[in-house]
């Protein structure tokens, strides 16, 4: 798995269910940008994707937003 790819698994763990199901990731510029890479890595590699394109299927049903200010931060919302 990538990097970007555990970061975000880490951000999951920590989330606190306390406050209802886990919506969107929003991800600073360059994370973002990591992940499109990534999944377009593992697309051509014949790994699995939802029918959300660009989006592995570990995180189907949530939103990927981009937070164009904290270019190195990872948020669960």
């Amino acid at each position: 798995m990538s990097k970007i790819l555990e970061e975000i698994d880490r951000a999951l763990v920590a989330y606190d269910s306390s406050h209802g199901r886990p919506v969107a990731i929003e991800l600073g510029e360059r994370k973002y940008t990591q992940l499109v890479l990534d999944v377009a890595d593992r697309h051509s590699a014949g790994g699995e994707l939802t029918t959300n394109t660009g989006r592995p299927l570990a995180y189907k049903g949530l939103e990927i937003l981009r937070d164009d200010r904290n270019v190195d931060r990872i948020r669960v919302i």
